[in-house]
Protein backbone atom coordinates (compact mmCIF):
# COMPACT_ATOMS: atom_id res chain seq x y z
CA UNK A 1 0.00 0.00 0.00
CA UNK A 2 1.34 3.67 -0.84
CA UNK A 3 2.27 5.89 2.18
CA UNK A 4 -0.08 8.50 0.98
CA UNK A 5 -2.63 5.69 0.99
CA UNK A 6 -1.71 4.66 4.10
CA UNK A 7 -1.79 8.06 5.86
CA UNK A 8 -5.50 9.15 4.43
CA UNK A 9 -6.12 5.54 6.10
CA UNK A 10 -4.71 6.31 9.49
CA UNK A 11 -6.75 10.02 9.23
CA UNK A 12 -10.12 9.29 7.76
CA UNK A 13 -12.02 12.77 8.89
CA UNK A 14 -9.74 15.17 7.59
CA UNK A 15 -11.41 16.43 4.69
CA UNK A 16 -8.52 18.89 2.49
CA UNK A 17 -6.72 18.32 -0.61
CA UNK A 18 -3.63 17.06 0.91
CA UNK A 19 -3.09 15.44 3.48
CA UNK A 20 -2.66 16.19 7.03
CA UNK A 21 0.04 14.35 8.64
CA UNK A 22 1.46 14.52 12.41
CA UNK A 23 4.76 14.32 13.49
CA UNK A 24 4.18 10.97 14.91
CA UNK A 25 2.58 9.97 11.71
CA UNK A 26 5.72 11.41 9.96
CA UNK A 27 8.01 9.88 13.15
CA UNK A 28 6.36 6.47 12.97
CA UNK A 29 7.31 6.21 8.49
CA UNK A 30 10.70 7.11 9.33
CA UNK A 31 11.02 4.05 11.89
CA UNK A 32 9.53 1.77 9.69
CA UNK A 33 11.65 2.55 6.81
CA UNK A 34 14.54 2.36 8.31
CA UNK A 35 14.15 -1.00 10.06
CA UNK A 36 15.42 -2.98 7.13
CA UNK A 37 19.01 -1.86 7.47
CA UNK A 38 18.65 -1.56 11.71
CA UNK A 39 18.35 -5.39 10.98
CA UNK A 40 20.91 -6.18 8.38
CA UNK A 41 23.27 -4.17 10.90
CA UNK A 42 22.21 -5.23 13.99
CA UNK A 43 22.34 -9.17 12.58
CA UNK A 44 25.53 -8.97 11.66
CA UNK A 45 26.93 -7.33 15.19
CA UNK A 46 25.09 -10.48 17.07
CA UNK A 47 26.43 -12.50 14.91
CA UNK A 48 29.93 -11.51 16.05
CA UNK A 49 28.84 -11.94 19.76
CA UNK A 50 30.52 -14.59 21.62
CA UNK A 51 27.89 -16.75 21.80
CA UNK A 52 29.95 -18.33 25.57
CA UNK A 53 29.11 -14.79 27.42
CA UNK A 54 25.32 -15.54 27.08
CA UNK A 55 26.13 -19.32 28.08
CA UNK A 56 28.13 -18.50 31.49
CA UNK A 57 25.08 -16.02 32.25
CA UNK A 58 22.36 -18.59 32.15
CA UNK A 59 24.96 -21.03 34.24
CA UNK A 60 25.29 -18.38 36.91
CA UNK A 61 21.60 -18.53 36.96
CA UNK A 62 20.51 -14.91 35.55
CA UNK A 63 17.09 -15.66 33.36
CA UNK A 64 16.83 -14.40 29.79
CA UNK A 65 15.63 -10.84 30.39
CA UNK A 66 18.82 -10.00 33.20
CA UNK A 67 21.36 -11.70 30.44
CA UNK A 68 19.65 -9.95 27.72
CA UNK A 69 19.90 -6.51 30.07
CA UNK A 70 23.20 -6.96 31.95
CA UNK A 71 25.31 -8.03 29.30
CA UNK A 72 23.88 -8.39 25.22
CA UNK A 73 22.95 -4.74 25.80
CA UNK A 74 25.35 -2.53 27.17
CA UNK A 75 27.98 -4.76 24.66
CA UNK A 76 25.81 -3.64 21.45
CA UNK A 77 25.98 -0.29 22.37
CA UNK A 78 28.28 0.18 19.16
CA UNK A 79 25.82 -1.48 17.30
CA UNK A 80 22.73 0.60 18.44
CA UNK A 81 25.04 3.93 18.05
CA UNK A 82 25.18 3.14 14.38
CA UNK A 83 22.02 2.35 14.05
CA UNK A 84 20.61 5.31 16.25
CA UNK A 85 23.14 7.79 13.91
CA UNK A 86 22.40 6.00 10.44
CA UNK A 87 18.60 6.61 11.21
CA UNK A 88 19.00 10.29 12.69
CA UNK A 89 20.86 11.15 9.08
CA UNK A 90 18.28 9.75 6.92
CA UNK A 91 15.18 10.77 8.79
CA UNK A 92 16.73 14.80 9.30
CA UNK A 93 17.79 14.61 5.77
CA UNK A 94 14.43 13.20 4.45
CA UNK A 95 12.80 15.47 1.53
CA UNK A 96 10.86 13.30 -0.78
CA UNK A 97 8.43 11.83 2.42
CA UNK A 98 7.83 14.86 4.47
CA UNK A 99 7.03 16.84 0.95
CA UNK A 100 4.04 14.26 0.10
CA UNK A 101 2.72 13.72 2.98
CA UNK A 102 2.93 17.21 5.28
CA UNK A 103 0.85 20.48 4.13
CA UNK A 104 1.05 22.52 6.75
CA UNK A 105 3.40 24.98 6.85
CA UNK A 106 3.66 25.01 11.21
CA UNK A 107 4.39 20.82 10.67
CA UNK A 108 6.99 21.35 7.66
CA UNK A 109 10.85 20.03 8.32
CA UNK A 110 14.04 22.26 7.85
CA UNK A 111 14.41 20.31 4.44
CA UNK A 112 11.29 22.04 3.02
CA UNK A 113 11.86 25.43 4.82
CA UNK A 114 15.37 25.57 2.39
CA UNK A 115 12.62 24.32 -0.19
CA UNK A 116 11.49 28.40 0.88
CA UNK A 117 14.26 30.04 -0.09
CA UNK A 118 13.72 29.22 -3.85
CA UNK A 119 11.78 31.39 -5.92
CA UNK A 120 10.08 30.92 -9.46
CA UNK A 121 11.76 34.00 -10.18
CA UNK A 122 15.06 34.45 -7.60
CA UNK A 123 16.89 32.60 -5.55
CA UNK A 124 18.44 33.92 -2.23
CA UNK A 125 21.73 31.69 -2.80
CA UNK A 126 22.93 33.05 0.30
CA UNK A 127 20.44 32.83 2.43
CA UNK A 128 19.96 29.29 1.05
CA UNK A 129 23.35 28.36 2.01
CA UNK A 130 23.50 29.37 5.65
CA UNK A 131 20.23 27.62 6.14
CA UNK A 132 21.75 24.51 4.93
CA UNK A 133 24.96 24.37 7.31
CA UNK A 134 22.57 25.49 10.03
CA UNK A 135 20.54 22.27 9.01
CA UNK A 136 24.16 20.25 9.02
CA UNK A 137 25.03 20.91 12.26
CA UNK A 138 23.14 18.59 14.19
CA UNK A 139 24.05 15.63 11.78
CA UNK A 140 27.81 16.47 12.24
CA UNK A 141 27.61 17.34 15.61
CA UNK A 142 26.15 13.46 16.25
CA UNK A 143 28.64 12.05 13.71
CA UNK A 144 31.66 13.53 15.85
CA UNK A 145 30.36 12.65 19.41
CA UNK A 146 29.25 8.78 18.15
CA UNK A 147 32.15 8.62 16.13
CA UNK A 148 33.73 5.65 17.60
CA UNK A 149 30.85 3.98 18.27
CA UNK A 150 29.63 3.70 14.09
CA UNK A 151 33.18 2.82 13.15
CA UNK A 152 32.78 -0.02 15.62
CA UNK A 153 29.23 -1.49 14.81
CA UNK A 154 30.11 -0.44 11.21
CA UNK A 155 33.01 -3.20 10.67
CA UNK A 156 31.62 -5.26 13.44
CA UNK A 157 31.07 -9.04 11.93
CA UNK A 158 32.80 -8.18 8.94
CA UNK A 159 35.99 -10.23 9.55
CA UNK A 160 36.22 -13.04 11.29
CA UNK A 161 39.53 -14.36 12.19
Amino acid sequence: MPLYSLAKYFHPREKCEFMVIKRFGLLLIYVVSNMPISIFILTGFMKGFPKEIEEAAWIDGASLPRTFFTIVLPLSKHGLATIGILGFMYSWNDFFIANILISKTALKTITQGIQNFQGAYQTNYGAMFAAMIIAILPVIIAYLIFQEQIIEGMTAGAVKG
